[in-house]
Order: C-alpha cells, then structure tokens, then sequence
C-alpha cells in the first residue's frame, strides 16, 4: 500500500491538464437532467414501492392496529427518501452502503488535480461532488445519488492520470443524466419489500429441505427422498411456477413484470453510454477509449462472451468494442 502512495504522491506533484486535444472550454455548462434511462429506473421500480408500502402497510397493521400512527409510520418511510439527498446522510450511505472511505491527503491531492479539469469543463465547482476510495483491485468507479463518486484503490494507483480523468468524466454524466440519484433512491424504496422476498424464498426453499430430509428418513421405499431431490435440483423452475401462477391469479397483465430485468439491463447500457457521450462531450473521448482498449487487453469482452447470451442479456454494462465503436462514431461526427 505504500508503494501505490508513493505512486500517487509522485503524480500529485504537479496539477494534471488534459492533454490539449482534449481539453474543453470551461464556459460549457452541462446541466443536470433526467435521461430516459433514469427515467426508466424510477418506473421500473414502483412495483417494489408499492410492495414496500404494502409490507410497511401491513406491519404498522399488525403492530399498531386502528391506530392513526399508521399513517404517520407510512408517510415518514415515503419522505425517507429525501435523505439520500442530505450531505451527512450521503456520507453515511457511502461508507455503510458502498463500503468506501475517505481518501488520504496524498491520494485527495491527486484526486483533487485530476478531477478538477473534469469538474471545469462541464462548468460545475470541483467541491460539489465527494471523492470517495472503495478498497478494491478492480478497475472500477461509480457514481452514487446526491453527490458522491468514488474510485477504487486500483484505478486510483494505477491509471494514467488523463485515464482517471475519463472515468471520472463518465461518472460526473451519471449525475448529469440523473442515473445515480434514481438507482438509489428506487433501491431505497424497495428495501422492505425485498427484504420480505428474501424472507420468503428462503422458508419455501428449506421447508423443502426440511420435509425431504424427514420424508426420506422414514420413508423405506426411497420414493418420497427421490421427490424432494428432484423438487430441489429443480427448486427454480418451481419458484418461476409459483411466481407465474401468483401473477395469473391476480391479473394477466403482470407477467409483464418478469421482463423488468431485461428491460433495466438494457436502459442500464443506454445509461452506460450516455456517460461515455458526456465524457467525450467535455474532451475526454479519446483517453476513455484507452480506458476500454485496456479493459478488452484483460480479457473483459471474453469474460462476458464465454458466459453465454443469458448473462449478455443481462449485463447492466455494454461490451468494451461496442461502446469504443459508439465513442468513435461521435468523435469522427465531431472532426
């Protein structure tokens, strides 16, 4: 670990300036919006908000029935979501949620003359968003609600400076797209009701641990051991059963809901990439395809391919060529 400071210290010394290819005027100022992957996130979610208020629902229900502190117990859990926006909140949500902590003097320093750049060419105060280290030796970064970017310890020590620079270029277009603010803020929201999903896929699933194991000690025959392991080797096709048969009980209309994965994966890459446009858009295009270039060196692209088009379905990032195609398209329109 002292080595990787030395390292950062050694590049602190001087301020970093993108490279004049790169650089962009200061006076554009990019504006915070809602892209439509944001906006697509925050409706995704509301089912598990409404399952969240009905979970919240039903335990005031049970705790405090006929009472009018239900309402009271509701109303406080839907405003509870305005604290991811309050700075002491923020950094408790960072350290609690994301497992990040505060970067050292020596790696703010450097921190500090990297993003700074950034920070002026979309026209925003370096200082109104918090640099944040998450203790990893992965060659990542994120960008979470309110005003908190964090990059790991890795890319950190080991990115060129005008590389970092680009990550953090393409973190800052998740706030501006207003990404970060609706992943947490729906995730927030849905913590009840997940936690009760959980709750109840783990009693189905050992209750049919618990009644094969006590079957097959009594049963002489074997039959009924034999049943509970083929109900268990088949335990998630079972579950998608009961969760389809649950929805057709109801209505129809929500099996349409087994397509929220797939369909949040996609808007997540169209989310991808439109950070990738803000980071090109404020001159750091170029340095972001090295990023990608060296990310498909270390087998990233292959990882993802050699998993099958299930998990490329589902990938919430688009590959590393796609996304250097898409940046080059831009560029050459930009020439």
């Amino acid at each position: 670990m002292s080595n990787e400071r030395d390292g950062v210290e050694g590049r602190a010394a001087g301020s970093f300036r993108a490279p004049v290819s790169e650089q962009v005027s200061g006076d554009r100022r990019l504006k915070r919006g809602f892209h439509t992957s944001a906006a697509v996130t925050v409706l995704l979610g509301l089912p598990w908000l409404s399952a969240s208020i009905m979970v919240v629902w039903l335990v005031t229900e049970v705790v405090m029935p006929d009472s009018v502190f239900r309402w009271v117990v509701l109303g406080v859990f839907l405003a509870s979501g305005l604290l991811v926006f309050w700075p002491v909140a923020e950094a408790i949500i960072a350290r609690a949620m994301f497992r990040v902590r505060a970067p050292t003097d020596r790696e703010k320093r450097y921190l500090d003359s990297v993003w700074s750049p950034v920070a002026t060419a979309a026209g925003v105060r370096p200082d109104r968003y918090r640099l944040w280290i998450e203790e990893s030796d992965a060659v990542n970064a994120f960008a979470a609600a309110g005003h908190t970017v964090a990059v790991t310890r890795w890319a950190l020590s080991s990115l060129p400076p005008h590389q970092l620079s680009a990550v953090l270029a393409h973190e800052l277009g998740h706030h501006i797209g207003g990404h970060a603010w609706a992943s947490l803020i729906m995730y927030w929201y849905s913590v009840p009701g997940r936690v009760v999903a959980r709750a109840l896929y783990r009693v189905y699933y050992w209750t049919l641990v618990v009644v094969g194991t006590i079957a097959s000690a009594f049963d002489r025959t074997g039959l009924v051991g034999c049943t509970a392991t083929i109900l268990l080797r088949s335990f998630r096709f079972l579950t998608l059963v009961v969760l389809v048969g649950l929805a057709l009980s109801v209505h129809p209309v929500l099996l349409a809901l087994f397509a929220v994965p797939l369909v949040l994966a996609w808007f997540s890459r169209r989310g991808e990439k439109y950070a990738d446009r803000i980071a090109a858009e404020l001159g750091y295009g170029p340095a972001l395809i090295e990023v990608f270039q060296s990310w498909i060196h270390q087998g990233r692209d292959t990882r993802v391919r050699e998993q099958g088009m299930r998990a490329q379905l589902f990938a919430s990032h688009p590959t590393c060529a796609d996304r250097i195609r898409a940046l080059e398209k831009r560029l050459d329109r930009t020439r």
